[in-house]
């Protein structure tokens, strides 16, 4: 599902997004200890200014801004001008048991809705990056230029969270949902196309644009085996 996060009212300039999908520029991991830092050092809550005084960046600049925003979409804080940690981001923080935590980063794994979107089409298999934009493609609609653009870090941020993502108490009823639906089953639902390789599988719409897609993508291998 797509979605919108609003900042008192005005969108953050530092949010990436792809289509309608956001997603961090910043992995899960690295995140969460940021997290733990403003936790352990700041008392759970910082000005904006005073956080980027402690990292040595510039409250202004790209890099400080990807951070702050990447913990927003995490779910791990809350907060513009004061940042304060989330219920998430204190659990990940100080968690009662081990148990406690990998219950925290699966659903922080599963807070960003254009990795669940991967997770359905790919599940555990391992695809490359031409794989992937396909995906992309086809789960927001923008134009393979802009894909192309984004799918290195996509790639990086997703990897990082991909243990996560598998089936858990939480995510039970989706799972249900998926199997139901035949995408993540032994049939696909009726305008549904799968090509399957020893790396990974490939779903998708069987559309015009999908298929040319797939050329490309068989093409590609095709290439690769012949050098």
């Amino acid at each position: 599902m797509p979605i919108e996060r609003q900042l008192n009212g005005k969108s953050s300039k530092f949010m990436a997004k792809l289509g309608d999908y956001e997603f961090p520029e910043i992995g899960l991991a690295e995140s969460i200890e940021l997290t733990r830092r403003i936790y352990d050092e700041l008392g759970g809550e910082v000005r904006r200014d005073g956080l980027a005084m402690v990292l040595g960046m510039s409250p202004a600049g790209g890099a400080f801004g990807a951070r702050v925003g990447a913990l927003r979409i995490w779910g791990l804080v809350t907060g513009r001008g004061m940042i304060e940690l989330s219920a998430a981001g204190v659990r990940v923080s100080s968690p009662a048991s081990s148990s406690e935590e990998l219950q925290v980063m699966r659903r922080l794994a599963a807070s960003v809705p254009l990795f669940n979107e991967l997770h359905k089409r790919i599940g555990d298999s391992g695809v490359d990056q031409s794989v992937l934009a396909a995906m992309l493609r086809e789960i927001t609609g923008v134009g393979m230029d802009e894909v192309v653009r984004r799918v290195a870090v996509i790639d990086r941020i997703f990897e990082g969270i991909r243990e996560y993502l598998g089936t858990s108490p939480d995510d039970g009823a989706e799972q249900n949902a998926i199997a139901r639906s035949g995408i993540d089953g032994g049939c696909l639902p009726k305008g549904w196309m799968e090509f399957r390789y020893e790396d990974g599988a490939l779903r998708m719409r069987e559309t015009a644009a999908n298929l040319d897609m797939l050329i490309a993508t068989l093409e590609a291998r095709r290439d690769r085996l012949s050098d």
